[in-house]
């Protein structure tokens, strides 16, 4: 599979969407053996990454050289960071694992380092996956992890950034809305306890992070807006997709072994958008959304992120002429210098969440990025793969997007950073 793996990084992006879009219809075990392979870490990723099973949470933590650290190192380098990001990886609820996206991930240490010479760890988690485990599963891994960095580690939220896509962007909002008030939630574990063994309750209440970083996030299930007429014939995402993860990662009306009760059928974060007031409660005072103009979600996320910001929360989006989750799944964007942008907000964003946390004053500026024509990217240089297997804008005030008209139409913007 390495020679398999090697070719498809030198893919085209036209050819990489055409890949996706088959992977993602898929069923479930297919998609992922797929998948993983494809995104498996390479021999110069393992250096970066320290695997985890713990009782509270899975995943793997992302940092430099921590491979080599000793438990009590890692622990002190946690305590150490300037900066923790706690990050939930997309793939429909389906599919997916803590360290698919390697080089995005190390880029966004690197770059930290060199911009601001911050010292960066991630937290990267993994999930139970649908069909297997469906609603709210994956839900109750990502607080018990989210709980376990604040109250275990003991790390402060004001360094903490919360970063998901997709999908992992569903679980990040749900996480940051169940936490800022338990007592509106009820989570019911495989067991039928509401009570973690030690005793006590299920979920704590949580401070928010210092930041949220929103890639092209899934905030409904609903398949109405103009983007998804406008973008499916560009997107990997289809309206079988969405069938798909809707049947699989939800509990159906039709489910002999529904067991949910009815209150929590209807307070999973695909129900958040419906929302019209209270953002401020349960989002950090800074939120960062990458998306795509070319992808079905489009409307749906500016339309969350317009109340949101009206509501009081300072929220920067940048828009860019690609596909879905484009800002992490790099290979689908032909004009890299989309992402050296990108990259750049990424780094200016965490800097004034970080430093700025509780007190910061509003910055409004809009800056519409010039058009960059695309080019063929350059040879690829990737080092060869490891085979061991077993590692395991939104505008604020009178600040308007120009992305889509009343009916949907596409802008001559290719790219747009309001804040």
């Amino acid at each position: 599979m390495q020679g398999i793996r090697t070719a498809l990084r030198k893919l085209p992006p036209s050819t990489v969407i055409k890949l996706l879009r088959k992977v993602f219809a898929m069923p479930a075990p297919t998609a992922r053996l797929i998948l993983n392979d494809i995104t498996k870490p390479r021999k110069s990723h393992k250096p970066w990454i320290r695997k985890v099973r713990h009782q509270d949470w899975s995943g793997c933590w992302i940092g430099e050289q921590v491979s080599l650290l000793t438990d009590d190192q890692l622990s002190e380098r946690i305590r150490l960071a300037d900066v923790v990001i706690f990050n939930v990886h997309g793939g429909g609820f389906r599919i997916g694992k803590c360290t698919m996206y390697m080089d995005t991930y190390i880029g966004w240490i690197q770059q930290l380092k060199q911009a601001f010479n911050f010292q960066v760890m991630i937290m990267s988690v993994d999930y139970r996956l649908a069909p297997e485990y469906r609603y709210p599963s994956p839900v109750e891994d990502v607080v018990r992890a989210y709980e376990h960095l604040i109250l275990h580690l003991c790390v402060a939220p004001p360094k903490i950034i919360t970063i998901g896509d997709s999908a992992g962007a569903a679980l990040i909002l749900e996480t940051l809305f169940i936490t800022h008030d338990p007592s509106m939630f009820e989570i019911v574990t495989d067991d039928g306890d509401d009570t973690y063994s030690g005793g006590g309750p299920l979920i704590s209440e949580l401070p928010p992070p210092a930041g949220t970083v929103l890639v092209s996030p899934l905030v409904t299930d609903e398949t109405s807006a103009p983007s998804w007429q406008d973008n499916l014939k560009h997107d990997y995402i289809s309206h079988h997709t969405a069938k798909v993860i809707k049947r699989d990662y939800f509990v159906n009306d039709n489910d002999e072994n529904d067991d949910l009760p009815p209150c929590q059928e209807n307070n999973h974060v695909l129900g958040i958008a419906k929302l019209h007031t209270g953002f401020q409660a349960f989002l950090p005072t800074h939120v960062l959304m990458y998306l795509g103009n070319l992808e079905v979600l489009r409307d749906d996320a500016l339309a969350f992120s317009y109340k949101a910001a009206e509501d009081g929360v300072q929220w920067t989006t940048v828009v860019e002429d690609c596909v879905h989750d484009w800002f992490c799944v790099r290979e689908v964007v032909k004009d890299k210098s989309i992402l050296d942008r990108a990259d750049r907000v990424f780094v200016d964003f965490v800097y004034r969440a970080v430093g700025n946390h509780g007190n910061s004053e509003t910055r409004r500026y809009s800056q519409a990025l010039h058009t960059v024509h695309e080019e063929e990217a350059s040879g690829d240089n990737d080092d060869t793969d490891d085979d061991d297997d077993d590692d395991v804008v939104n505008g604020l005030g009178d600040i308007s997007l120009s992305t889509s008209s009343s009916s949907g139409k596409r802008s001559k913007s290719s790219s747009l950073l309001y804040v």
